[in-house]
């Protein structure tokens, strides 16, 4: 019987993001995000998501960038078997430099949608090299993002503090590729590297990822 994984897009992604992963051992299903309240934390958000877990069967979570950090901070609040984080971090503390800077030079403060989606344009430098089809399905999905979630998501992901006392790493498994411009693999000594992956290898690195992820899935119970 195949476990489900529920997978968790980025920011300004959705569930066509996962389309190309190809698992064993998993039934993919998709988390679709809510409307965020306002001020809402990014701890208390996570927690609305759960319901739309089945915690009846054996689960395992995945997360890609902003996905990535929902499923770190629900590895401490939900049971499942395992998490991956894919294209991010596990940790507030393995932030890169940048995002510290943004949190002390107040950022979030001046973050909105419009803000975002203006910067559109410098997507293929950072989110690395794409092909036609991947640039037009990135762009498609940002250009469908809610705004709201989008200007929430921006301010919530800068004022996250983990709290990895109650975090299991062990469980965690963090794959990054070694040109990802976003989270550096450098800060994050204990991932899995893929060569040549940038931030949006879950697309165009999608039979690397899943060739780890079933890999991994025959020790976990």
């Amino acid at each position: 019987m195949m476990m489900n994984l529920y997978c968790f897009p980025g920011l300004g992604a959705d569930d066509r993001l996962f389309k190309r992963l190809q698992l064993n051992h998993y039934q993919i299903q998709n988390i679709y995000w809510l409307t965020p309240h306002q001020n809402e934390s990014l701890a208390d958000y996570s927690r609305r998501l759960i319901p739309q877990i089945d915690q009846t069967q054996p689960f395992a979570l995945l997360g890609v960038s902003l996905g990535g950090i929902m499923v770190a901070e629900l590895s401490h609040q939900l049971p499942a078997a395992h998490f991956f984080v894919i294209s991010s971090v596990k940790s507030s503390k393995e932030f890169p430099f940048y995002l510290g800077l943004f949190r002390r030079l107040g950022f979030k403060y001046i973050i909105s949608a419009s803000f975002l989606k203006a910067l559109k344009p410098m997507i293929p430098f950072l989110f690395g090299r794409m092909n036609k089809t991947d640039k037009q399905l990135i762009f498609n999905m940002i250009d469908n993002a809610d705004p709201l979630f989008l200007s929430w998501a921006a301010k919530a992901i800068l004022s996250w503090k983990s709290k990895d006392e109650l975090t299991p790493f062990h469980k965690i498994t963090q794959i990054v590729g070694d040109r990802d411009l976003i989270f550096r693999h450098a800060k994050l000594p204990d991932c899995k590297i893929i060569k040549g992956g940038t931030h949006v290898m879950i697309l165009n690195r999608a039979g690397e990822v899943s060739a780890i992820i079933n890999e991994l899935s025959y020790s976990i119970k």
